[in-house]
């Protein structure tokens, strides 16, 4: 059975998958358009555009307040770094190494590409990098250079927190940013997908947690933040800043309704919430490469493909989490 911590929050979890679901409902639909398989206009809308980006809302907050429930109070440099690299590179390099020895090495795809710029994958920062120069880009995209990035920012948010003026100061900096920032963007960047667009998002996951840590929720008045919903419909107001906020309120709706969830439940829920990294790094290379060639192959119809697809991605993130393990306990007891 899964050890759970003593102050374990089912809602958080609950959060977790239910923040991965569209991301991996958009691109295997995505992907399958590409490919000329007939999807609902619905499946690739803005509409559904708009659920994914309440999704990876999720995983930022998600990310700001775990971050502050375990290190409010004691936060110390040395192991904080540790434990990041050693929660997030070991299942990145696993399965980007494998790419790469089978690609690059074994069949010399990319020539073009110096290969000093491996370095970038090193960091997880391919992904972030590939739309403004050429790197061995090929799992992680834009999210994991974007969430690495904020986690060196983390520990000045938490600072933040500890004074009511230094609050103040900072949410004016992110209001200033959310609104701003989308039409400053360089030109080959989304704001969404780079720092500065999603550092009032993790900002606020991080105030979350304290309010988390004081035993706080603000359910059921965040529904009020679902009262912008037909602000999405307003072209002159930024979408990003919109999202935000009808994100931040479903969040504690979700949270509240898994913190319901029977005891029972909670030790598997926990243990398939720690496969979901491991599902975003392989689920795109396990969509394109494999499952819907097969698609096209064996002319199946597609609706019977995404099952497979989700519970193939959480099998193969299962057995990446439990391989990178013994690389990550290694990794901490160095530091």
């Amino acid at each position: 059975m899964t050890n759970l911590p003593a102050h374990y929050r089912p809602g958080l979890d609950v959060v977790r998958l239910g923040a991965v679901l569209p991301v991996l409902c958009y691109h295997f639909c995505i992907e399958a358009a590409g490919r000329g398989f007939a999807v609902p206009v619905q499946l690739i809308g803005r509409g559904m555009a708009d659920w994914v980006e309440v999704g990876l809302a999720w995983f930022f907050l998600l990310s700001g307040a775990a971050l502050c429930l375990q290190w409010r109070g004691r936060f110390a440099w040395r192991p904080y770094l540790a434990g990041r690299a050693a929660a997030m590179y070991p299942p990145f390099w696993l399965g980007f190494f494998a790419l790469f020895f089978y690609g690059e090495i074994l069949h010399g795809n990319n020539p073009q590409v110096p290969r000093w710029r491996v370095v970038f994958s090193v960091l997880g920062l391919d992904g972030y990098l590939a739309p403004v120069t050429p790197t061995f880009y090929k799992i992680g995209e834009w999210f994991l250079g974007v969430i690495l990035l904020l986690y060196l920012v983390f520990p000045l948010l938490l600072w933040c927190m500890q004074t009511r003026r230094r609050r103040i100061v900072l949410l004016a900096v992110m209001v200033l940013l959310q609104l701003v920032w989308p039409a400053l963007c360089p030109a080959p960047l989304d704001a969404g997908h780079t720092v500065l667009g999603r550092l009032p998002i993790f900002g606020l996951g991080v105030w979350f947690g304290t309010l988390l840590g004081a035993e706080k929720t603000p359910f059921p008045r965040c529904l009020w933040a679902l009262a912008a919903l037909p602000l999405l419909w307003v072209a002159a107001l930024p979408r990003l800043a919109v999202l935000l906020v009808v994100s931040a309120g479903l969040f504690w709706a979700v949270y509240a309704l898994g913190q319901r969830l029977p005891r029972r439940y909670w030790g598997p829920l926990r243990r398939i919430a720690g496969w979901t990294y491991g599902v975003y790094l392989v689920h795109h290379v396990l969509l394109t490469l494999v499952l819907l060639p097969a698609a096209a192959g064996l002319g199946l119809p597609l609706w019977l493909w995404f099952p497979v697809f989700l519970v193939l991605s959480f099998v193969l993130g299962a057995v990446l989490t439990a391989v990178a393990a013994p690389l990550a306990r290694l990794m901490r007891r160095a530091a």
